[in-house]
């Protein structure tokens, strides 16, 4: 087993676990709404999760007409400092973490307590995808050169020899060892003439049937999977600045 280390700098912005599910058709919108008085005293902040569907439709008569709907299908319940985030959905479960992320075994157990109390009130019928998302940001002097840094990039031609201003790409690969799949996104955040963010975005995720007694073990094999990613894609040069 790879073995990787703590990272004093740990640049984690934002980690979230989240469980979809099928929930029996008798579920509504306010029984989920019933897990707030479970956890208001963690979460004292309550929104309306608005999902938006349809098309926009553009025609020479009206520019604004279009199919687009938004319906509520779940709720936020949040911190005081909304530093921490239950999503209650009728489509699944999501416990969000914000910056300063404390570790791994903090966010899976507090997840495991929350994920009860969603699953006692909804009653889902089937678990059909597990993923484990870490959003870093990595601040850099500017200008900088990408591959000092990082291995995992979209590449220029050694015959285009000119600095990078931006960067932006997604890619999506397949660990067939554990059959699951990771959404993996880089992109440049300038925040002033000699700073900039790298964007580092690890969306790990499993598709298929689950149970309670198998899931959080799919969950471990997950965090493997992201650090994995996270790890080899970074120079020495990348882990002596997180170090």
């Amino acid at each position: 087993m790879d073995e990787y280390p703590q990272l004093k700098n740990a640049p984690i912005v934002e980690a979230l676990i989240d469980i979809q599910v099928q929930l029996p058709e008798s579920k509504t919108i306010d029984l989920l709404e019933g897990a707030y008085e479970k956890i208001k005293s963690e979460f004292p902040k309550q929104k309306k999760r608005i999902r938006f569907s349809g098309s926009p439709k553009i025609d020479s008569q009206n520019a604004n007409k279009g199919l687009l709907r938004n319906t509520i299908d779940g709720f936020l319940f949040s911190s005081e400092n909304e530093k921490k985030i239950v999503q209650a959905r009728l489509d699944g479960f999501t416990h969000n973490v914000h910056k300063p992320y404390t570790n791994w075994e903090t966010l899976r157990d507090d997840a495991k307590k929350y994920w009860k109390i969603y699953k006692d009130i909804a009653e889902p019928v089937s678990v059909k995808r597990l993923a484990l998302r870490y959003i870093n940001k990595i601040s850099l002097k500017a200008p900088f050169e990408p591959s000092n840094y990082f291995k995992t990039l979209p590449v220029l031609s050694p015959d285009l020899n000119y600095d990078t201003e931006n960067l932006f790409s997604q890619l999506t690969i397949k660990n067939v060892k554990i059959n699951s799949f990771a959404n993996i996104t880089e992109a440049i955040e300038i925040v002033d003439s000699e700073t900039v963010q790298f964007i580092f975005d690890i969306d790990v995720f499993k598709l298929g049937e689950y149970t309670e007694e198998t899931m959080w073990g799919h969950f471990e094999e997950l965090r493997k999977f992201k650090n994995e990613i996270f790890f080899k894609s970074i120079t020495p040069t990348a882990l002596k600045l997180l170090s």
